[in-house]
């Protein structure tokens, strides 16, 4: 395959540059010229290395580490610090974790060269001296130099460190890579022996329009033939032979998308299990910062008299969003949690009040059966019934009904429109992360949420109806 690209790559270059100055040739005069303009800065890439490790620069970095340790052994060590209790991994691999984690239950200190040789990154992601200074805030000043660029302050955007925390990933790779030329926040960084120049756009555009050279940021699924870190050379030519190329790489390109996809099938329970660790540390840590959100709250209703009477509104919004999310958290807890038993329940005095609240958005007709006090989980059921309500506005046919009935200790929930599907479609509607008209994943979710309520959900029609039943703990639901 190589040698074909290579092949393609010369009779391009042969009829494109059949005149003039060669491509290579016009990039080292581009070169040339912009080392004897003035760089807005410049930066030892050495030092830069010394001071900025890649493990502290890559926005990967930030993102649970699942993929570098023994997945059994992250989720033993995430319940360890929990509980701080034994006992703990014995994986070789999770060494410094396990350091780290008894010595923030133990409340001990550690010296700043184990945050080198740990490899400054957490299992749960971000640095590992973010987290001890959340334990000992004192200690900022010696070990800020072990932080993610994005744990710092946001800088000027004309440091270094301000350069850096505004790249992107692709960014932050080439330059640890070296590379000789990329683009970053509109300036163009060259590389001369070991120093990088820094030019504004204003500068790298006249030299580049000197030599009839464009440049454009190339994405992960350009072709390019002239390429030097994130950037694609061109000139203009009106040779087709660049079209060709791009067809016999895609007919490349889809037969490696079918090996991809033998691949995928293989690992995707493990992909499955690795995104369920994610959610449950991603929950986790959220709820600190909603708990001190809520205490934030709580503070300003405490002085809720001595506040401007044109800030009333903006605390009644930042007191219910924080309710919500404290909801949100809570019901997220619930339903990650290990062991998949039922959902919790929750009273809902007059289940018609609630229904008709929830059907209200969506202009549903409601034919309810009497007024009855049930337990049920509220957050969970109510997410569903919106997700069926959304679907039928959306993709369904009006006019939108809404029926319920009791029978057994059981609340029977119908939602109708007119629109064409049926029970055969369910199979391939219910499927994850397969959409139908913009269905699959919400009814995916539905149905997974009515299962772990202890219900059932089956579709029916035409017309498009959907039949939900659901244990609602009525002491009045005996019919």
């Amino acid at each position: 395959m190589k040698t074909y690209v290579l092949l393609f790559s010369l009779l391009f270059t042969t009829a494109s540059h059949a005149e003039g100055v060669s491509l290579p040739e016009r990039l080292a005069a581009v070169r040339t010229d912009l080392l004897e303009s003035e760089p807005v800065s410049t930066y030892d890439f050495r030092k830069l290395q010394s001071t900025y490790p890649s493990p502290l620069l890559l926005p990967s970095s930030l993102l649970p580490q699942t993929k570098e340790y023994p997945l059994s052994a992250l989720r033993q060590l995430y319940q360890n610090s929990l509980t701080c209790k034994g006992p703990w991994p014995y994986s070789p691999s999770v060494t410094q974790p396990v350091v780290f984690t008894r010595a923030i239950c133990n409340k001990t200190t550690l010296p700043k060269g184990w945050f080198v040789r740990s490899g400054y990154i957490h299992p749960g992601g971000g640095s590992y001296a973010y987290r001890y200074l959340a334990e000992h805030p004192g200690k900022v000043s010696e070990l800020s130099k072990f932080l993610h660029i994005k744990e710092h302050p946001l800088a000027s955007a004309t440091t270094l460190l301000g350069r850096l925390q505004r790249m992107n990933s692709d960014e932050i790779k080439v330059l640890i890579s070296g590379a000789r030329f990329f683009i970053a926040n509109g300036e163009l960084w060259v590389r001369n022996g070991n120093v990088y120049n820094l030019y504004n756009q204003s500068t790298w555009l006249k030299v580049l329009a000197r030599h009839d050279l464009h440049l454009k940021r190339l994405n992960r699924h350009d072709f390019c033939l002239a390429q030097n870190g994130n950037i694609c050379w061109r000139e203009e030519n009106k040779s087709h032979l660049t079209y060709y190329l791009l067809i016999c790489l895609l007919v490349s390109n889809a037969l490696l998308l079918v090996s991809w996809g033998v691949y995928r099938f293989r690992i995707r329970r493990r992909d499955m299990q690795e995104r369920m660790l994610v959610l449950q540390i991603l929950t986790h840590e959220l709820r600190t910062p909603i708990a001190s959100l809520a205490m934030t709250v709580e503070g300003f209703r405490r002085h809720f008299d001595e506040l401007p009477e044109g800030l009333y509104d903006e605390f009644r919004r930042l007191t219910d969003d924080s309710r919500r999310l404290r909801q949100l958290a809570e019901a997220s807890k619930d339903y990650l949690q290990a062991n998949q038993q039922q959902l919790s329940t929750q009273e809902v005095e007059s289940v018609n009040e609630w229904l008709g609240y929830l059907a209200e958005e969506y202009d549903v007709t409601l034919h309810l059966a009497e007024d009855r006090s049930v337990h049920v989980n509220i957050y969970w059921l109510g997410t569903c019934l919106d997700n069926l309500f959304s679907n039928a506005h959306k993709y369904g046919v009006a006019p939108i009904t809404l029926t319920t009935s009791y029978y057994d200790g059981k609340l029977k929930i119908v939602v109708q429109d007119q629109g064409p599907l049926s029970a055969k479609d369910w199979s391939k509607l219910r499927k994850p992360f397969v959409s139908e008209q913009g269905l699959g994943l919400g009814l995916t979710i539905v149905e997974s949420m009515i299962n772990r309520m202890g219900g059932k959900l089956k579709l029916i029609g035409p017309p498009t109806t959907f039949i939900l039943e659901i244990p609602c703990e009525s002491n009045s639901a005996t019919g």
